[in-house]
Formats: structure tokens, sequence, C-alpha cells
């Protein structure tokens, strides 16, 4: 059995605005497109839909924020996939707008008059994409749906929606706790492979410093425990639109697999297929959206989606004049209260970091005493790369799951970790700082799965 994954569609309607400066604003400060969601979808759901894969299962934020206008397009494109191949979903807090901030744009402004979808109506709106093909079902406090589905005899798919509250905690109350682990009980006692898949991460991948907080479930070392000395041994989300698989042992010893996919409208746009074994181990293998039209051409999904991704820093890299640097950090969440006194400070840097070389950094690494692991000869082969190349390409690593890998040895290595260590050796005892090498090693070299490709 095959089985494809996909996550984080984050389906955002045209109507909703596509142009202008309030949206070139939100579009240019976020991973994940907006308006080229659509066509984005529907490139994918026509690879997947020729593909050999069994069925098909989309782990939360379906909609970019729960607009309504676009919960109902994105419910016409699964019909129409449906028609290939079964389709399970669960939904998550931007299908709801837990924020309460939906947005539409037009011209320089941003509108909040936008309909959007409650909670406790999900589960009915999507019933013909897992809840009314489940053997089991849970009605959470919000009013979304936890269901189980049997794929085959031996396979069965435990989908949770972990959303808890309105205030964005995931997690799951006492009752639906009691009927998780009944349907993991029940699984072993059958002799069946039990999946679980939810939104949230249960452990942080990469680093706490980035998968922490929000980003996991709420105590989910606890939960975590609780699935793996459960019998859980296998569990798929999305949300931190970065692709990763780590494992994580409870106390008691025993162990659960998280496969983290990344965002579909997003760099890289991974579509995970995961094959059942008939030892019931798991074999998954990350394939990606190959292509999609954009008025009227067909683009380069990878190249498009990549370059997306890097204009977030490149515009930041950009700004030579306070409003603009003002403008694009309010766009991505940024609050600067004294922005007079940041800006200043902060042009010259961010100049160099838009022109230098990587030739210029070391060279100012080395005068500062931060290189000596590095040798003219070695600094030389990347004296025609510019800084940002490097930055962005150590961005889209970290998002794709390590598709290119350095090892320690090289000097493309020791070149990005002389900058990652600076901090630790200005404050020895700052532990974050201690964990900005671990991260840069990682986002390096990859983590002991292998993010691509492996058998769990």
């Amino acid at each position: 059995m095959k089985i494809s994954f996909i996550a984080d569609t984050h389906h955002y309607s045209q109507t909703l605005g596509m142009s202008g400066q309030a949206y070139e604003l939100r579009s240019g400060s976020d991973q994940k497109c907006l308006a080229e969601t659509g066509p984005i979808i529907d490139a994918a759901f026509s690879q997947i839909a020729e593909s050999d894969s069994d069925a098909v299962f989309i782990l939360g934020d379906v909609t970019n924020d729960g607009e309504m206008v676009s919960h109902l397009e994105f419910r016409e494109k699964l019909y129409t996939l449906q028609k290939e191949k079964p389709i399970y979903i669960i939904t998550s807090t931007h299908d709801w707008c837990c924020d309460k901030n939906p947005r539409r744009f037009e011209g320089v402004n941003t509108y909040s008059d936008v309909e959007v979808m409650k909670s406790e109506d999900l589960a009915d709106f999507y019933k013909d994409f897992g809840p009314r093909q489940a053997s089991d079902s849970f009605i959470t406090a919000i009013g979304t749906v936890c269901y189980t589905v049997e794929l085959s005899k031996k396979v069965r798919v435990l989908c949770l929606n972990d959303d808890k509250n309105e205030n964005d905690h995931a997690g799951y109350t006492k009752d639906c706790w009691e009927w998780i682990e009944k349907q993991i009980e029940n699984a072993k006692n059958d002799g069946c492979l039990l999946i679980g898949i939810e939104h949230h991460l249960l452990m942080p991948h990469a680093s706490r410093l980035l998968t922490k907080g929000s980003v996991c479930i709420s105590d989910h070392e606890l939960v975590a425990s609780r699935f793996a000395d459960a019998g859980l041994k296998y569990m798929l989300v999305g949300h931190s639109h970065m692709q990763a698989t780590d494992s994580f042992t409870s106390p008691a010893g025993n162990t659960i697999t998280e496969i983290n996919v990344g965002s579909l409208c997003g760099y890289p746009a991974p579509i995970v297929d995961v094959v059942v074994n008939e030892d019931l181990t798991l074999t998954y293998t990350v394939n990606h959206l190959i292509e999609f039209s954009w008025e009227g051409q067909k683009v380069d999904a990878q190249k498009y989606l990549a370059k997306h991704a890097c204009d977030i820093i490149g515009r930041i890299l950009e700004c030579r004049n306070e409003s603009d640097f003002e403008k694009r950090c309010a766009a991505l969440g940024i609050k600067l209260s004294h922005s007079n006194i940041i800006w200043p400070l902060l042009k010259p840097f961010i100049k160099k970091i838009d022109t230098a070389s990587c030739k210029d950094a070391y060279l100012l690494l080395k005068h500062m005493g931060f290189a000596r692991n590095i040798s003219d000869a070695e600094a030389d082969l990347y004296k025609d790369k510019l800084l940002k190349e490097m930055v962005f390409e150590v961005f889209l690593n970290l998002l794709d799951g390590q598709q290119k890998t350095y090892s320690r040895d090289s000097v493309y290595y020791k070149m990005v970790m002389a900058v990652f260590t600076i901090p630790s050796k200005l404050k020895k005892k700052n532990e974050d700082f201690k964990e900005l090498i671990s991260l840069a090693d990682y986002i390096l070299t990859g983590g002991s799965i292998n993010n691509q490709h492996d058998t769990i």
C-alpha cells in the first residue's frame, strides 16, 4: 500500500485580492504563496491523481485563514481529486481563523470584513473527506472531528484534530484521550498497523529555537510519551512548513517516529509517499511538485517557490531607507518601537550582506578572529559567490530537509559555521547560542534520520 501525505495547502481565494501594496507586503513576507495556491494545488492534485498512491491525506491548515470562499473553492478541488483517489483531511487553526483576523486586500488597505468558517462547522463541511468513511469518530470540545479510517484489513489511520481552544493551544481533552487510546488498543488487538496524523508537532524538529512553543503541541514530551507508551509508532504532522523526520523515546523506553511534512504551497512543495511494507514498517520518499501554471505559462515549481521564499530575506536586504524597513518588518510581524535608533545601526550591515561576497565576509571574520580554521586558499573558492546567495541556500536547506548536505570537513560547512559560532564565542554561557551551533550543523548535514528517504 502506498499513501500520499501533503500538508498546509493554505488555499487563498484570488477574490480576496492579488495586487496592490497591501497584498504585496503580505505576500512578500511569507514563505508560502497566496494568489498562486489555487494553481499549485491543482497541479499537485493532478500529479497525485496520476501516481500509484492508494490514498491521500492532508494534514491540516487547508485554507489561508478560514475564509469561507477559500473553503468553498478548496472543497471543489477535493471533489475533483476524489474521482481518482480516496482523500481524507484534518483541519487546524487556519481553517477557522483562530486569531479572528481574516484579511482581504485592496490597494494600500487591508480589510477584515471576510466571512469565515466556524470550527464547529468544519466536520460537516468536509464530511465526504474522512468523517463519512470513518469506522469511529469523536467530536472535540470546539466541534472539530477526530476519526479512524480503515484503509485495509491491516492498515488504519488515526486522524486527529488537535486544536484545543481559540487561543491556539493544541492538545487533547481527557475524554478525547480516552477515545484515542481505545483506537490504539483496538488496532493492537486486531493486529493492525495504526498510523497517526495531527497538525502540530509532537517534538521540536531542527531545533527547539525554531520549533517549540506553539509550533509543538502543548506539553509535547508528555503527549509524545503517552502516544508511544500506548503503542503508536508513527505520526505525520504539518505546521512548521519544514521537511524533517525525528524519533522520540519515552522515559519508559517506547519510541514514536514523526515525519514533519512541509507546506505544499511553499518551497519545496513536498508530496510524501509512504509505502507500508509487509513487516508493517514504513518506507517514505519525499517527492516534490514539478510545475504549475501561472499567468498563462508553465513554471518550474521548485525554482519559483525557492525564489519566493528567498525574497523574504532579499527584500529586507534591499531596504535602503527607514520607511521601507519599517513596512517590511511590520509585514513580517516584527514590531519596532525605536526604528529611528535601530535603522542607522542596521543600514550598513544590511547593505553589506546584500552586496558583499563570501570572500569579503571571510576577510572580516578573519580580522575579528572568527575564521581561524579557514585558509585564504579555501576562501578563494567562494570569492565570486555573493554572501546573500549562501544565506539563501542555508535557508532553503532548512525548509527542504537537507536535499543538499555538506560534510563537516568541507569549506562550505566551515564558512557557515564560522558565522553561527560567533554569538557563543561572545557569550559563552548562553545556552541558546550553543543551541544555535547545533541548529547550523543540522541544517548543513541533516539529522540522524534521512529526511528525504528512509525506512522507519
